[in-house]
């Protein structure tokens, strides 16, 4: 009878042991899947306006620092922007509840509502060409270019974000990224409210960037060679 038992159970063990693998193959590896979310998309240029009134109970600003501020998560985010803060108190002491003004230019994939917006104003842009001259400009092109997705983190590294600016990124997160190709993955803001926060505010994101053109990594190159030398 013990033979029988040992035998069996060995017999059980083995063919457990031989169908794993197959049950394994079908579950996605998860580099297979981040690489199909890293693939390049085709993109365009997007103008608009965004404004929204910023308003801090624990943190307090001087427009030219507000400026420069956004502008540098912006750019982290692949977005070129223009940051104007109007408040009464400019330019000469903080501002309390400034009118922020960003003029952006913002990849967003290509999709045919995008393209169908973006044909609505080319009449328009046409004419300003005519008017003014055309732009050799990469951001008023109304040509499609290789974007990808890029996950970005909005913490303290070179964006130098301290706690006190943590009501700054809950605004961004609220009333400017909804506006942008942005996805949130991780959100760890949180603001005390009417005091200062002690923790480090963290907003981790998915933007979508546009690929460096082969203009670009030739000028990198040859910067990087004369560096060299």
């Amino acid at each position: 009878m013990s033979r029988k038992c040992v035998t069996s159970a060995a017999l059980v063990w083995l063919a457990l042991t031989i169908g794993l693998p197959a049950v394994a193959a079908t579950e996605p590896a998860p580099a297979e899947a981040t690489a199909t979310a890293a693939d390049p998309v085709q993109a365009i240029w997007k103008h608009q306006e965004i404004s929204f009134y910023f308003q801090s109970f624990t943190t307090f600003y001087s427009c030219t620092g507000l400026e420069s501020k956004l502008e540098r998560i912006m750019r982290e985010l692949g977005v070129h922007a223009r940051v104007k803060v109007r408040s009464a108190d400019c330019p000469a002491s903080v501002a309390r509840m400034p009118r922020v003004v960003m003029n952006v230019v913002a990849p967003v994939e290509a999709t045919p509502e995008a393209l169908a917006e973006r044909d609505k104003n080319k009449s328009v842009r046409e004419l300003v060409e005519r008017v003014r001259g055309k732009s050799n400009h990469r951001l008023d092109s109304l040509e499609q270019f290789p974007a990808q997705w890029r996950r970005v983190s909005l913490t303290r590294g070179r964006l130098d974000l301290q706690p006190g600016d943590c009501e700054l990124i809950e605004e961004v997160k609220k009333k400017v990224l909804p506006k942008l190709a942005v996805r949130i993955v991780n959100d760890d803001v949180q603001c005390s409210p009417n005091q200062l926060t002690l923790g480090q505010p963290r907003l981790e994101v998915e933007a979508l960037v546009e690929l460096p053109q082969p203009d670009d990594k030739a000028e990198d190159a040859a910067a990087s060679k004369q560096q060299g030398t």
